[in-house]
């Protein structure tokens, strides 16, 4: 499991590397020890674990629990789903892109979410969380609200649309009507790489999946790769925030 964030493995001492690795090797503990039965069984002291945490990215441990059992919790949820899902579906440097994405997220002034249907459920679920760790964010999937012209007088804006086609007219009129505006900087996440959405982007995060639809317009195409996606850019922001 990765819940280290980007800390530099090099630059821990031998007594937080010892914690690391023990951390490491017992994830399934971590929710049921507290700060001080870590520092038991690693053989360190408490302010060792302390600031290890810390180094992770994390305020305080009660987060960074509550980040492992959330963890554990999706990756639950995955393993029960019928269609397996694999870390092969994503780029090999994906992390990277999401890291790219998150430094761009905090360099901006307006974060917008845009998109229909189910996309447009999961835009309001990760504009929330990225409020709910200091981020100037909402969702936006009323594609009749004028949104070109709300954002006339506003700069450094970034849009993040998400779509499973690629190919939403609304969701591709909206971008279309942002291009000009010099002070917006569009994202997508699409598993079409090719589709128009993805080329009026700036930045495209895309991963593999297979479209599943019923009676050509029900799509039941599974959305976990992009909530995994905008789950883990929170992690990044909020990581590279404090």
């Amino acid at each position: 499991m990765s819940f280290f964030g980007n800390v530099d493995f090099q630059k821990l001492t031998y007594t937080e590397r010892t914690c690391y690795s023990y951390l490491r090797d017992n994830v399934d503990k971590i929710p049921y020890l507290r700060v001080r039965d870590i520092a038991l069984e690693a053989h360190v002291g408490t302010s060792s674990v302390m600031r290890l945490i810390h180094k992770m990215g994390y305020d305080s441990y009660t987060d960074f629990k509550e980040y492992i059992i959330d963890k554990k919790e999706l990756e639950k949820g995955i393993s029960n789903t019928a269609i397996p899902f694999s870390s092969d579906i994503f780029s090999g440097d994906v992390e990277q892109r999401l890291d790219n994405l998150a430094q761009r997220v905090i360099e901006s002034d307006n974060i917008i979410f845009t998109g229909v249907g189910s996309s447009g459920l999961i835009c309001d679920y990760a504009a929330r969380r990225l409020a709910g760790v200091g981020i100037n964010t909402f969702s936006f999937s009323d594609v009749t609200y004028p949104i070109a012209s709300k954002l006339q007088n506003t700069t450094n804006t970034l849009v993040i649309a998400l779509s499973i086609s690629g190919e939403t007219n609304e969701i591709i009129e909206v971008l279309t009507s942002l291009r000009s505006n010099k002070d917006v900087y569009i994202s997508s996440i699409t598993p079409k790489i090719n589709s128009s959405i993805a080329e009026l982007s700036d930045f495209v995060l895309t991963y593999r999946i297979n479209e599943h639809r019923i009676n050509t317009h029900y799509d039941l195409t599974r959305q976990l790769p992009t909530v995994y996606l905008t789950e883990r850019l929170t992690d990044l922001v909020y990581q590279r925030s404090n």
